[in-house]
């Protein structure tokens, strides 16, 4: 992954951990808005709001003032639209190379931002009105340098521990868990919906009790560590036999899928649909077209798989898809079913699932499955990784590289 590609991950994660730290830190039954309408992290308590705008520089060699004078312009705009509101503005920044005593940010850096001749600001400058009152705003105004990447991540670890989370669950368990929590808030069309207090933000990390597999807990450089815990917890459902078992998979979100696919199909069904024991026939719901489908069928066929897709010539019908293959034991006593896999098209047919549900739901990649009744079904999503790694968390293989 190229450098710059990393930087920008690093950033949102390094956003994600400030939040988390804001969250940690507040009183029980502050707010905390995630993605807010002023900045990246609003705090709302009795008081006051503390709007905080989060920047990463880790490219750069060291601080420059100029790098500060976008934001700056945006909250001196948002200040002059709302100067009779109780509101502290907080630039919460990342450059390295600032030491114990960083550089000022104050009046004449303001100045400087206001006289500021380089195009890519000229709408923020004047959107800011002229005779603002600078030293005002600047009462109201903090200018933090955060820690490095690494720094930040150890103390909101070390936060979660002085919250009350065993120190054994904190690095596969809560802390990815509170990082996908707050990713998910980020991203939410509402903004009500992108708010949580730290009550129930607790609340909820303890509650959870298997990793969080997705884009970004597989950005932290814990990520080894994550998918063998992830493969431990699935273990507990992947060994009991007569288990009914959906995958809803998106290809495009998988940069693997088109030549692990298969090899994935084959391994699973080795595995864990070979015995008399095993009666459930899985199901491979594809985020695919009908070709796309047809096409994996063959490629299955020739690896001794023979899969249904519940059409009856050019007909789609439910109750062919759900049939019972017609089985019979071969020699050695090994079982031969009529087929050993159902096939489907999530765009066509997705929602058939709900006619019959199933004990454990497998969402691997980006699919949105909210269609889907879920009530009293195990559901695991597997999020931001690889075909390979998903073998190796579903223990069909012992690599994932």
């Amino acid at each position: 992954m190229p450098r710059t590609a990393d930087y920008t991950i690093q950033g949102f994660l390094y956003q994600f951990n400030k939040t988390a730290m804001e969250i940690l830190k507040a009183q029980d039954d502050d707010t905390i808005t995630v993605e807010g309408i002023v900045e990246d992290i609003e705090v709302t308590s009795p008081a006051m709001l503390t709007a905080i705008q989060c920047k990463y520089h880790e490219a750069s060699t060291s601080f420059t003032a100029s790098a500060v004078y976008k934001p700056l312009l945006q909250m001196l705009k948002h200040f002059s639209e709302n100067q009779t509101v109780n509101i502290r503005y907080v630039l919460f920044a990342h450059f390295p190379g600032v030491g114990k005593k960083p550089p000022a940010v104050d009046k004449s850096t303001l100045q400087a931002a206001l006289a500021s001749r380089d195009k890519e600001l000229a709408k923020h400058v004047k959107a800011v009105p002229p005779g603002i009152n600078l030293d005002s705003f600047e009462g109201r105004f903090t200018m933090e340098f955060g820690p490095s990447y690494d720094e930040i991540t150890k103390q909101v670890s070390k936060e979660l521990g002085a919250n009350g989370i065993p120190v054994d669950d904190i690095e596969t368990l809560a802390y990815p868990n509170a990082i996908h929590m707050i990713a998910t808030l980020s991203v939410k069309h509402d903004p009500a919906d992108r708010q949580i207090t730290k009550k129930r933000f607790l609340s909820d990390l303890t509650a959870i009790r298997t990793t969080a597999i997705s884009r970004w807990t597989l950005a932290l450089k814990t990520r080894e560590k994550l998918l063998q815990a992830r493969r431990k917890q699935l273990k507990v459902h992947l060994d009991k036999n007569a288990r009914l078992r959906y995958f809803v998979i998106d290809p495009s979100s998988i940069e693997d899928y088109d030549t692990e696919i298969v090899l994935f199909i084959t391994d699973y069904i080795d595995k864990y649909h070979f015995k008399p024991a095993h009666i459930s026939t899985p199901i491979l719901c594809l985020c695919a077209n009908r070709s796309e489908i047809q096409d994996i069928q063959h490629r299955l066929y020739a690896k001794g798989i023979v899969a249904t897709d519940g059409y009856v010539g050019a007909q789609f019908e439910g109750s062919f898809f759900f049939r019972e293959p017609l089985s019979s034991k071969g020699a050695g006593g090994k079982v031969k079913r009529e087929f050993t896999l159902r096939v489907l098209s999530w765009d066509d047919y997705g929602k058939v699932l709900n006619d019959r549900k199933c004990d454990d739901l497998f969402i691997i990649g980006e699919s949105d499955c909210d269609s889907l009744d879920t009530v009293d079904v195990n559901v695991e999503r597997l999020a931001g990784a690889t075909m390979k790694e998903i073998k190796y968390v579903m223990g069909v293989s012992n690599v994932y590289e």
